[in-house]
């Protein structure tokens, strides 16, 4: 069996998450894909691409690692990954796949997929297969009024493998080392005007997913960690140098004396003035 169904785009422009290309291989051992990073084919350096083994076995493979993958298991590529699997010649997988995108998808997948593939494990894959199946069944008979199915269908089946499934690789969480790095350039470059659009960008992330993991990374927002970061260096200044509060306000990314003294005050309990009179030698 060899089955590649493409839907059109929806008329709603904003679900959560809708099928772009379906399909599955049954007995096909030629099956074997090699992708590049950021590659364009069926739109994958913006899609995510979700496959879902139902029998015999394959073969997905990274930088360092290669995995074997069996009946009840699969794996989700994010947009943009290099992707390198293929079926066992002797006894290739009976496989189904999803490409799919949507809207704040690295919320609803939390953050799964973006990095490196997410291997994973079903705990029961009749559900899934059986939300597959039903994909399979839209696609093949699509009708314009079938777009709410379609996209509902795909919810459910993202959501109640989040919830079943054990992941099977280790990740290396490069997401945040990327987190990090962005940081360190917030810091080195806190005088600029910033915004969170900018740094998640940086980072390679949409704002949201990049706010919530600055968040949890960091224990604090993104816009208090830029404060943070102004008010540090102005501490610098003022106890280091004899340059005017108006012009370290200005040196500090603050474009209102008064409002970079109400947020000192916030910050260190005390006016800039008086954290200069402490610290002179």
């Amino acid at each position: 069996m060899k089955e590649h169904i493409f839907l059109p785009k929806p008329i709603f422009p904003r679900h959560s998450c809708f099928p772009d290309f379906i399909g599955g291989y049954s007995d096909f051992p030629e099956h074997d894909v090699n992708r590049e990073y950021a590659t364009t084919e069926n739109n994958l350096d913006r899609y995510y691409n979700l496959h879902i083994v139902l029998g015999g076995k394959g073969y997905l493979h990274t930088d360092s690692m290669t995995y074997e993958l069996t009946e009840g298991q699969g794996f989700l590529y994010g947009p943009g990954l290099r992707q390198t699997y293929h079926a066992d010649s002797r006894d290739p997988w009976n496989i189904r796949w999803v490409h799919f995108f949507g809207v704040r998808l690295e919320e609803l997948l939390d953050g799964k997929g973006l990095d490196e593939p997410w291997l994973f494990q079903l705990s029961d894959p009749t559900p899934a297969e059986s939300l597959i199946e039903k994909l399979l069944q839209l696609g093949r008979g699509y009708e314009v009024d079938d777009e709410y199915a379609a996209a509902a269908t795909l919810y459910e089946l993202l959501t109640r493998i989040q919830a079943t499934a054990a992941q099977l690789n280790v990740s290396v969480n490069q997401a945040a080392d990327k987190i990090r790095a962005a940081a360190n350039y917030i810091r080195a470059h806190c005088s600029d005007p910033f915004t969170l659009e900018q740094a998640a960008a940086i980072a390679g992330f949409s704002p949201h997913y990049f706010s919530r993991r600055f968040n949890k990374t960091f224990g604090k927002s993104f816009s208090d960690f830029l404060m943070e970061s102004r008010i540090l260096q102005a501490k610098r200044l003022l106890a280091s140098t004899s340059l005017s509060i108006k012009l370290i306000a200005l040196e500090t990314g603050f474009s209102q004396t008064s409002y970079f003294s109400k947020c000192f005050k916030s910050l260190e309990g005390m006016t800039p003035l008086q954290f200069r009179e402490m610290h002179k030698t």
